[in-house]
């Protein structure tokens, strides 16, 4: 396909918005030391459960597999992972498809993905770790970093966590240009860029305008309060606490990290993202504290329940981070992340879409019900499968 082909291909695409069983068993176990109601630990692969077993998670394994394979024929994408945490603390995992056209490599519960901006809930999870530790206040205002920032003296670390700040989004003025997109970024330039626009809101509205503008905000507050980088304090406090081993921040270029591969459609057949020196995240500095970092489901999983564990925070904490702040499109937005009711159940969750990637995460309050999943072909949806996974563990946990 030719160069303004694909870069006309580029003009459909969104840049990084919040719109998340393999054929071997994952080599992790005990991730879920604690968890609630569970007794037993580790991921369980449903592929290596027969038709007929009657082992104790069987329905939930044979429900988890027909939801897969019917989005994936549904969608027309490559294929998908999701991982499931259930009542009883126990996570299954499945896949349908494969990460690649030839179909030759299937999805694992390990396979390193592109996360997007569920990064921000990382960040937003060492923001409010500080706020425990008393060394930030959720009210203080940012001129206290940044002295020369227009309304500074009006914008909340509150309001940079849940988009209520009136800040543009970097992400949108950049475009599609890939010598903007490909060059390595400072983060002042990216703030700079977005103040030189104008605000898109009035700091403080019940009316939230989404923007990576406010992570790059909070990733530079992270540095300047702890004196480290922000990598730094993602790898000592989440990564490494937690045994992340497919959790990586990328120094540089997604071109010198092993990441799966992503696609997207095109008339020619699907086009590899990480081939092109035009990729439009190929710069680790574009996405950054915003949605730099790269996962798998079962890391994702393990965050997730660590986060709802009360392992990352207190659950009064959490119950924080889950009260609504602000409403921008269908979403309504906590600190880092989404909020909603499901079947009756207080939920938390965020996405993360990159061009060829979607990921996303979401359980309910009291920790008893968890999904991950991510695809890797840029026209596929992993939030309404994985809201709908979620629906279907409550209701089979109330049939019991």
């Amino acid at each position: 396909m030719k160069r303004n082909h694909l870069l006309t291909a580029i003009l459909l695409l969104p840049m990084l918005l919040f719109v998340g069983c393999g054929t071997k068993p994952a080599p992790i176990m005990n991730i879920h030391e604690g968890a609630q109601g569970g007794d037993s630990t580790g991921l369980e692969d449903c592929e290596l459960q027969p038709e007929s077993s009657s082992t104790k998670h069987a329905a939930e394994c044979g429900a988890l597999t027909a939801l897969l394979d019917k989005q994936v024929k549904q969608q027309d994408i490559l294929g998908m992972v999701m991982a499931v945490r259930l009542a009883d603390g126990n996570v299954i995992w499945d896949t349908s498809g494969y990460v690649d056209p030839d179909g030759k490599e299937r999805w694992t519960a390990n396979t390193p993905s592109l996360i997007g901006s569920i990064t921000k809930t990382f960040t937003a999870v060492i923001v409010m770790q500080l706020v425990e530790e008393g060394k930030l206040s959720l009210n203080d205002t940012v001129d206290i970093w940044f002295p020369e920032q227009p309304n500074g003296d009006k914008i909340t670390v509150r309001m940079l966590l849940s988009h209520t700040s009136g800040l543009g989004d970097y992400q949108e003025l950049l475009g599609i240009d890939p010598e903007k997109l490909t060059r390595e970024w400072v983060p002042e330039e990216l703030i700079a860029i977005t103040n030189q626009a104008g605000p898109v809101g009035v700091p403080g509205s019940s009316t939230a305008h989404y923007s990576s503008t406010n992570y790059i905000m909070l990733g530079r507050i992270i540095e300047k309060v702890t004196g480290n980088s922000w990598s730094h304090e993602i790898e000592s406090r989440i990564i490494q606490p937690l045994g992340l081993e497919d959790t990586i921040v990328p120094k540089k270029d997604l071109s010198n990290e092993v990441v799966v591969p992503g696609y997207m459609k095109t008339s020619d057949g699907y086009l590899n993202l990480l081939e092109h020196p035009w990729y439009p995240h190929i710069s680790a500095s574009t996405g950054w504290a915003a949605g730099g970092i790269i996962s798998s489901a079962s890391d994702l999983m393990t965050f997730a329940s660590a986060l709802f564990d009360g392992k990352l925070m207190s659950k009064e904490t959490l119950e924080l981070m889950s009260r609504p702040v602000g409403t921008g499109g269908r979403w309504t937005w906590g600190l880092g992340g989404g909020v909603m009711k499901i079947n009756d159940h207080q939920a938390f969750a965020m996405g993360g879409d990159t061009v060829g990637y979607h990921a996303f995460f979401i359980g309910t309050l009291d920790g008893r019900f968890i999904v991950t999943a991510l695809v890797n072909t840029n026209e596929g949806d992993v939030i309404l499968p994985s809201m709908d996974a979620l629906k279907s563990i409550i209701q089979q946990n109330k049939s019991k």
